[in-house]
């Protein structure tokens, strides 16, 4: 067992961070933030106890909700590409995907490779013309070379509070408790880890762009809602409730804080590969409570997930004993991390102006021209 405590490098978040503020930011995960009184009952404290502790966080820590989107049911495919960088060329690559059609996060990246980290939703009825653009951005020597996999629809982890020591004040890291949980786990695939059959398009231009503001702000009120799309408020809501929340285009929602000081943690993404789908299983049925955790998908087709993490830099190297104990168990088949520094990064919403007429648009001539005028050819 260790202990991340530094006293004077807590975040506004862990100074706010209460036995009640914990409860309420669990409550926020499970339910509609928008949906106060759900989230109180849920929890049993007065409505306007909580009203008031979220208006203090959001203030105060920084606190953000968002919409968790089922992409799939969107018509748009998961997607993570990491991405070799010419040595002294990594502007180049850099400048060949910041505006990129369907790019949804890009980062610089170092480690087992240096180059870029990007993440797409990109149309499933194009999704041979992704791999083709990653393939020619290679020809061109824009990158030297790349990993790419189609990934399910990310499962986001809202802040759990099992490994926080509310007497201390601080994260204690239980590691080989986390190990014993992930033996015992159950063998069982979550529905949210299954390789989706079919990609439809369950939304309209104006579901879209609802869905792209929730997706930046769970919370944004109706009225707003209403001028960006154009139609009157109650037809917002009823839109909300019967196109989005009905038909599960809106999965839950992820409460936006993060749990440690930026300067003293790593940002990672975890590329894991599983003897089999029950290991697979197990290790995943072990994360949705870990403070470590961002988010995890399966990669389509394969006993592999990705992982991105956030954790102290003192405790990193814990985690990686911990995942070789899974390998030595024969649970896990092998493991690779890429360090992720968000500076500079994008991150981009829903691309609502690219739908049209019922379908997703992409020009990829359009975007090989891009590629061809950025090293001047």
């Amino acid at each position: 067992m260790s202990e991340y405590y530094d006293a004077e490098q807590k975040s506004a978040f862990m100074k706010m961070l209460d036995p009640v503020n914990a409860k309420i930011l669990e409550a926020l995960g499970e339910h509609d933030p928008r949906n106060i009184s759900l989230v109180a009952k849920s929890i049993g404290l007065p409505q306007t106890t909580v009203a008031y502790r979220v208006r203090q966080l959001m203030k105060k820590a920084n606190l953000e909700m968002f919409a968790h989107l089922d992409w799939s049911k969107l018509g748009l495919m998961k997607a993570v590409a990491i991405m070799e960088a010419f040595p002294g060329k990594w502007d180049l690559l850099w400048k060949a995907f910041k505006d990129f059609s369907y790019v949804t996060y890009l980062v610089r990246c170092q480690g087992r490779f240096i180059g870029c980290y990007a993440i797409f939703a990109f149309p499933a009825n194009h999704k041979e013309k992704l791999r083709e653009f990653l393939h020619e951005a290679m020809r061109l020597q824009i990158l030297s070379h790349y990993l790419f996999f189609w990934i399910t629809n990310p499962c986001r982890v809202s802040p759990k509070f099992t490994w926080f020591d509310f007497n201390k004040g601080s994260w204690v890291f239980r590691w080989q408790q986390w190990i014993d949980e992930v033996l015992n786990a159950s063998e069982n695939l979550s529905p949210s880890l299954l390789n989706p059959q079919t990609y439809p398009v369950m939304a309209d231009e104006k579901d879209l762009i609802v869905l792209r503001e929730v997706e930046q702000n769970a919370t944004v009120n109706f009225n707003k809602l209403a001028k960006i799309v154009g139609i009157s408020p109650s037809s917002i809501g009823e839109r909300y409730h019967k196109h989005l929340v009905e038909q599960k285009l809106i999965v839950d929602h992820f409460i936006g804080v993060f749990r440690f000081p930026f300067e003293i943690s790593n940002f990672c993404s975890f590329i894991i590969r599983f003897r089999d789908q029950k290991s697979l299983a197990k290790f995943t049925n072990s994360l949705n409570d870990k403070p470590f955790i961002l988010n995890y998908a399966k990669v389509i087709g394969r006993n592999s997930i990705v992982a991105h993490t956030h954790i102290p830099r003192a405790e990193f190297p814990n985690l990686l004993v911990s995942l070789d104990r899974l390998v030595e168990m024969n649970l896990i088949k092998d493991f690779f991390d890429v360090t992720l520094i968000p500076k500079p990064y994008v991150d981009n919403p829903l691309p609502c102006e690219l739908f049209k007429d019922g379908v997703w648009h992409f020009d990829q001539e359009e975007n090989l021209e891009q590629l061809r005028k950025i090293i001047g050819m």
